[in-house]
């Protein structure tokens, strides 16, 4: 099966995650598209593990022992912010460069003028009238397609685990997350847009709920009585800085209200706060319980505020393990593409992985507008990126693994019970007799040490 059937078959599967519901799996689709991918990794023989409650579904292709361990992720579910069912899959070939008329809308060339990159290629998009799904489809097919590359062709390679997690666009997709069932040293989340695209900063996320209690009574003697919670509300949004999603990009963070209702009685406002500095993020949090505190004072203590961290930004982690992103520039430039360093401006699984002991960053799969009607990608960008993927794996014999992966390494071995005889004596002698020249018997114990680990480093 080529990447392209691929494709098209997952995407013919509606996985809308439902944003009413706080559980995994939030939608039956999910579990559909989970079924059909553990046949598939089966077929491929891989080792497969499926939570049945949570509808995460693990695999690992076994390699050489020697090597370090790497791992890939996607989600199998798409977004709630655009319809995702009864998709119309629409397929340009040789694409001109202008506007891309759907049955149900156009994709502007000037107002997505990345468009003009994909000159000559084959663009896939819909009707117009659904999103498309390569958020994160064409990851999940790019992942699958890596797998049947190494599963027919006889390269060396270490354990290669794969994930494919529920409900992402919802931020609940690493609720059950097991990591011993998915365990590499290294991992990646094939979740980004552009092909060669490469996140390891992205936004420190928290989402704050105001409710205002207000009091309603005859609007002709209401003076110095009513307390009008819509109208509060109203206030609380023109009190905010004006840094909104609309007028931001790049590293700035915002305040997005996402919702508000209510009457005079009782107003609700809920807000995503979004911000990659660590110490502008508190302060983003503390203009919003300062701006409540000071109403609060002249409105008799009417509102309420609960503010909730949802992620932070996975830099503090990806900081101390460039190698894992030196490896990725390696493989794009190895596809013959270049790379960019885009910051994530938003969340993925491989955040939440990174804070649990496995470095996770992000990598393009070729898609764009995504969460979007005029959502598309192309044939030969998820081609490139299934490359990069293939790329990755063979690369890993040049990976030098953190000092704590080692050591893990080290408690897996059959034979770390003699290392430890070996090296106590090993540090006796040195510490006994090494001054200004190695003693012969510390010289002997060295070479032990190093030959019977050998395979290790």
């Amino acid at each position: 099966m080529n990447i392209l059937e691929r494709f098209l078959n997952y995407v013919n599967i509606d996985t809308t995650s439902n944003p009413e519901l706080e559980e995994n799996p939030t939608s039956e689709g999910q579990i559909k598209l989970a079924e059909m991918l553990i046949k598939e990794l089966k077929m491929l023989g891989l080792e497969v593990n499926y939570d049945d409650v949570h509808n995460y579904v693990y695999a690992v292709l076994k390699g050489e022992e020697n090597l370090p361990k790497i791992g890939f992720i996607s989600h199998l579910d798409t977004s709630p912010a655009a319809k995702g069912n009864d998709i119309k899959v629409n397929i340009i070939n040789n694409y001109d460069g202008e506007d891309v008329l759907l049955t149900n809308a156009t994709i502007n060339s000037k107002t997505y003028p990345d468009l003009k990159k994909h000159v000559g290629k084959t663009l896939i998009t819909t009707d117009g009238s659904t999103l498309l799904g390569a958020d994160d489809k064409a990851g999940i097919a790019e992942i699958m397609t890596m797998l049947e590359y190494f599963k027919n062709n006889n390269e060396e390679h270490g354990d290669i685990y794969v994930a494919f997690t529920p409900d992402e666009e919802l931020g609940i997709s690493t609720l059950h997350f097991n990591t011993t069932l998915f365990n590499p040293d290294y991992a990646y989340t094939v979740d980004g847009e552009s092909v060669g695209e490469i996140s390891y900063e992205n936004f420190n996320a928290a989402s704050a709920e105001i409710k205002i209690n207000g009091l309603s009574t005859h609007t002709g003697y209401a003076k110095d009585k009513m307390i009008n919670a819509v109208r509060i509300a109203t206030i609380i949004q023109n009190m905010l800085p004006v840094e909104i999603p609309e007028n931001t990009s790049g590293y700035e963070g915002f305040y997005h209200l996402e919702s508000m209702s209510g009457n005079v009685e009782s107003a609700r406002l809920k807000y995503l706060i979004r911000d990659f500095d660590k110490e502008n993020f508190e302060k983003r949090k503390e203009i919003i319980r300062n701006i409540v505190k000071n109403l609060n004072e002249i409105y008799d203590n009417s509102i309420e505020l609960t503010i909730k961290d949802s992620y932070k930004n996975m830099y503090e982690i990806m900081k101390d393990n460039m190698y894992v992103v030196n490896s990725l520039k390696k493989a794009i430039l190895e596809t013959g593409i270049s790379y960019e360093i885009i910051p994530a401006r938003g969340g993925t699984d491989g955040c939440e992985l990174s804070f649990k002991g496995i470095p996770c960053p992000n990598i393009g799969t070729g898609g764009h507008n995504f969460h979007s009607v005029l959502e598309y990608t192309t044939l030969e960008d998820m081609i490139k990126s299934s490359e990069v993927l293939i790329n990755l794996v063979k690369d890993t014999k040049d990976v030098k693994v953190k000092t704590m992966r080692l050591w893990c390494l080290f408690l897996k071995k059959k034979r770390t019970i003699w290392f430890f005889l070996i090296f106590k004596d090993f540090y006796k002698y040195v510490k006994s007799y090494f001054k200004s020249v190695m003693s012969y018997h510390a010289i002997i114990y060295y070479k032990i040490v190093v030959f019977y680990y050998s395979d290790v480093f």
